[in-house]
């Protein structure tokens, strides 16, 4: 017998989902710009996608705006938060680290990549606090891709790569979380 998704749960994903598809957007905006591809199709292209993808989980988001969170639900979040958020402050604290020390060492180049790598990592431990096998895959298909767009040469089209994989993977990620939690609802 399948156990019911609670509301904190249902909640959660469709949260997680929004955050996927904005930071997804913020990367793929980064791709037109840091790649230098920069005209009204490509800006008009990525924003109707960024549309869809905001737009999507927020509104699934938004019809579970009734349901109640459990005492269970809110105990649980009791003992994931500290690791949530300390998960959290790490990646954004090391992407700052990484950013200053490879501009002090002028290798701006790879500020993109060594975001896109912490980033990747994050989603790692967020998979088991989350319970989440979906972020597992995420992450690895981040760092896989960031590792694979170090092969290119330093420039527009590393930035292209390194931007795009980020921000599909993310938009990837928020589609599935949907997909599944429709599929499931049935």
């Amino acid at each position: 017998m399948m156990e019911k998704t609670s509301a904190a749960q249902l909640k959660g994903r469709a949260r997680g989902a929004a955050i996927c598809g904005i930071f997804g957007a913020v990367w793929m905006f980064d791709t037109v710009y840091f790649g230098a591809i920069a005209n009204q199709a490509w800006l008009n292209a990525i924003a109707f996608l960024a549309g869809v993808f905001v737009a999507w989980p927020l509104s699934r988001l938004r019809s579970l705006r009734y349901l109640e969170y459990s005492p269970a639900d809110r105990q649980r979040w009791a003992t994931i938060s500290r690791a949530y958020w300390a998960n959290a402050a790490v990646e954004w604290l090391a992407c700052i680290a990484a950013g200053i020390w490879l501009a002090h060492i002028r290798r701006y180049d790879l500020i993109l990549p060594s975001t896109g790598v912490i980033i990747a990592a994050h989603f790692l431990p967020l998979a088991k606090i989350f319970r989440m096998p979906l972020y597992y895959w995420t992450g690895a298909a981040m760092a896989l891709g960031i590792l694979a767009s170090l092969a290119v040469p330093a420039g527009h089209v590393r930035s292209i790569a390194t931007c795009t994989v980020m921000g599909l993977s993310l938009w990837a990620t928020t589609a599935l979380i949907l997909c599944q939690d429709k599929l499931s609802s049935r």
